[in-house]
């Protein structure tokens, strides 16, 4: 995660706390929100030889797509063998496609269809002229859509969100039809997030002062009106979004089908590494497809 205009800012914050009342941090989408300078090439070549060693059929297709905005989206789909589920990803922040290529492969051991595009201004995706969250949820449905119309609809689909990436996730919940969302080291809201991130951080010296746009980023709201099938799953060691965010949102949650799994010595940006975490997924992926048969 990369959110280095508002660490500063707190930074000097803190620095001057004794000598100033009522220091504020003032939070813009991109205050947190990770940009790249300027577009660099898609690379799976990580993914084609993992694909490769491991000895699996799959297929890689260079996905892009022009958004609302004139901004084209760049990244993948690959298609595993005998896919179980359709997953569309949301990635954490500063989490581009071409440099975890390794996350790919391991959701299709599940075997899964898969779509991963880089967020606007990040990675291989083209840039606006100002960053909008409201873009990026825009963005959000309009990959769920490609999905719904592009993948194989005799299986689930679900939407997963790592970090950042789970409030995108949530809000495709709460404005389309899934068949399920993963929440992987799931935040609440932005200022518990910016919180965990800056240890020591203390509201008696400062304040945040944040963004409409950044302010609307809470999960909690969107889940107590989900009634579908809920996964949640966090790092036992991730400090970034604890164990104790997640176990809320799974008590926030409207659904009565829905589990947390804790992933044993994981941090934030480990959860899927292990095979503790597949057969997890597995065991999740088993409840939506006896769902969809039973319709």
């Amino acid at each position: 995660m990369a959110f280095k205009p508002a660490l500063l800012t707190f930074l000097s914050c803190l620095a001057f706390s004794v000598f100033l009342a009522g220091c504020a941090i003032n939070v813009s989408p991109s205050a947190f929100f990770y940009q790249d300078t300027k577009e660099k090439p898609l690379d799976t070549t990580r993914l084609h030889s993992a694909i490769q060693k491991d000895k699996v059929a799959a297929g890689i297709s260079i996905v892009e797509i022009e958004n609302a905005g004139g901004e084209t989206l760049r990244g993948v789909a690959v298609s595993y063998a005998e896919p179980v589920i359709n997953i569309l990803f949301f990635a954490d922040n500063r989490m581009t496609v071409s440099e975890n290529n390794n996350v790919i492969h391991q959701l299709g051991k599940l075997p899964a269809n898969i779509l991963w595009l880089d967020y606007q201004g990040v990675g291989a995706s083209e840039k606006a002229d100002k960053l909008s969250i409201n873009a990026i949820k825009k963005d959000a449905l309009m990959q769920f859509d490609y999905v719904k119309n592009t993948f194989d609809t005799s299986v689930p689909t679900i939407v997963h969100g790592r970090g950042i990436g789970s409030y995108f996730a949530s809000y495709v919940a709460a404005n389309r039809q899934i068949d399920g969302l993963v929440l992987d080291g799931a935040f609440n809201n932005i200022s518990d997030l910016i919180a965990n991130m800056v240890p020591g951080f203390s509201n008696s010296f400062t304040a945040m002062k944040l963004h409409d746009e950044v302010h609307s980023m809470q999960i909690a709201p969107i889940l107590r009106h989900f009634d579908g099938p809920l996964w949640l799953l966090v790092g036992a060691k991730d400090k970034i979004t604890p164990q104790v965010i997640s176990e809320q949102l799974l008590a926030d949650s409207a659904s009565e089908k829905k589990h947390i799994s804790v992933i044993p010595d994981a941090t934030h940006n480990a959860t899927l590494n292990s095979e503790f975490a597949i057969t997890e997924y597995r065991r999740f992926i088993s409840i939506l497809s006896r769902q969809k048969a039973s319709h």
